[in-house]
């Protein structure tokens, strides 16, 4: 899958550096300082210009999305992998869709010091999002009772434009158009990015030893204390882990999230509920009151069907009586898809877990599904021929597919 290039430069010792927008964790080649890459919401990028130094350029606005859609329908699951992106402003004439160029060429972080006029979107991610999902559903002929996106990447992109007797592209330097009606109107009411990329020492907040992690790695850990830090808010929080500890040598730890939420609509929130909501084949237990129900979901990217198998398996088996806190040993897989976006994806895992099927009809629309807390568990899983498979759940991923993933 192609992911945007960014031009950058080491904020230490100023040395170019070459970035992909999925890197997280930052190494500079030069000074060997590594640092951990935040943003105030989501990274904002631009496109190069090729105008003249003396034509004031007017960046445009464009949501980008690249990921999977997932549906739940009465028959099932659905997905759909898309990479789009979206004029985010209202604006005439300006072109609805920059198509391919973004991935072709190198971007740069937007900053606020930046030179020129920053329209800002009329609308938000979520309505352009949404508006998207919309027409897709429509297009399936069925409609779908819930809808999610399983994001690998979303910002937003700014592209060049000024005004002469024509409205010009400034990526080619070559007229498009008609100046759109209130352009320049817009262009004088409009000012610099906000936002912008930051850069955290990737040090422990709690000892000062360097975290360890790989560059798409969200979930950084310290071999010194054993913590676990991931960025938010433009700073690093710290990650509650958990491990089940296999005797096997060789495994392999995968991550996934643990999220406790409030469920309204449905009663779901012990183990002795889900057995009823799910229809499982079993009889409830002494004890399975006690049992706090969470959801499981897959902390790194794969693609959408085995997401989704790996999470519907997981949230109910419900094997976090397993745990025992603490990180896993060295071998483990990174842990590159965060919380935050797993959780967009709980309702269509709920749908799936929901048996007969015939009642999500009746039952979907009036659950909402809210997150309160997310925990890191690793588990062990041994690795076979073609695939690496659980030894307490017996759930499988094919070796080639979990590779695979790194590029999604």
């Amino acid at each position: 899958m192609t992911v945007l290039r960014i031009d950058h430069q080491c904020p230490q010792c100023g040395a170019p550096a070459a970035l992909e927008e999925t890197d997280r964790l930052f190494a500079c080649p030069f000074c060997r300082v590594r640092s951990v890459l935040t943003a105030q919401d989501y990274f904002r990028y631009v496109l190069p210009a090729k105008a003249p130094a003396s034509r004031e350029l007017v960046y445009a606005p464009y949501w980008r999305f690249r990921g999977f859609l997932l549906f739940s329908r009465a028959g099932g699951e659905d997905y759909k992998y898309i990479d789009v992106n979206q004029l985010g402003a209202d604006m005439g004439t300006l072109p609805p869709s920059l198509g391919l160029r973004a991935q072709a060429m190198k971007l740069k972080f937007a900053a606020p010091d930046m030179e020129g006029r920053f329209l800002p979107p009329s609308r938000s991610f979520t309505e352009t999002f949404a508006a998207f999902q919309q027409r897709f559903i429509r297009g399936m002929g069925s409609g779908a009772l819930a809808s999610a996106h399983l994001g690998d990447a979303m910002g937003l992109l700014y592209s060049p434009f000024y005004a002469a007797s024509r409205l010009v592209d400034a990526v080619l330097d070559k007229p498009i158009g008609a100046v759109p009606s209130g352009f320049e109107t817009a262009a004088a009411a409009a000012g610099r990015p906000d936002g912008g990329v930051g850069f955290l020492p990737a040090l422990c907040p709690d000892c000062g030893w360097d975290l360890e992690g790989e560059r798409d790695e969200r979930v950084l850990g310290c071999g010194n204390c054993g913590s676990s830090w991931a960025a938010a808010a433009g700073a690093l929080a710290r990650v509650d882990c958990d491990c089940l500890t296999g005797d096997e040598q060789g495994l392999l730890y995968l991550p996934f999230w643990q999220t406790a939420c409030d469920i309204a609509g449905i009663e779901l929130t012990t183990y002795a509920d889900l057995v009823q909501a799910a229809n499982l084949p079993q009889v409830v237990q002494p004890g399975f009151e006690s049992r706090s129900f969470r959801f499981w979901t897959p902390a790194f990217k794969i693609r959408a069907p085995v997401y989704l198998r790996l999470a519907k398996g997981l949230s109910l088996t419900q094997p976090q009586g397993l745990l025992s806190p603490g990180r896993p040993p060295r071998r483990h897989y990174p842990a590159t898809l965060p919380a935050d976006d797993a959780a967009e994806t709980l309702k269509v895992i709920f749908a799936g877990m929901i048996k007969p099927a015939q009642r999500l009809v009746e039952i979907l629309p009036a659950v909402t599904i809210r997150p309160l807390s997310h925990r890191l568990a690793y588990l062990p899983f041994r690795e076979d021929r073609h695939d690496f498979i659980q030894p307490h759940t017996r759930m499988a991923i094919n070796k080639n597919l979990l590779a695979l993933s790194r590029s999604l």
